[in-house]
């Protein structure tokens, strides 16, 4: 499957720094260059090629959308 770079490097973060799950809001934090409505762009495209799984939970008291990474099959 082919991803772009952004993708690459999100998903990357997403397996490497949170295994179980994060919001936008904490990805970001681990992206430099980037903001916080493209790196919700990209988690979404990730779901669409069913590389992270996206359920709506709470974050800072507020109803928002969490990724978690989908185990890697070789």
């Amino acid at each position: 499957m082919k991803l772009t770079e952004k993708q690459e490097r999100i998903l990357n973060i997403l397996r490497e720094d949170f295994a179980d799950g994060a919001f936008a809001e904490e990805v970001i934090t681990k992206v430099e260059g980037l903001s916080i409505q493209s790196v919700r762009a990209t988690l979404s495209s990730l779901a669409t090629k069913e590389l992270c799984t996206k359920e709506k939970a709470i974050y800072e008291g507020k109803e928002k959308t969490k990724y978690t990474p989908k185990p890697v099959s070789e």
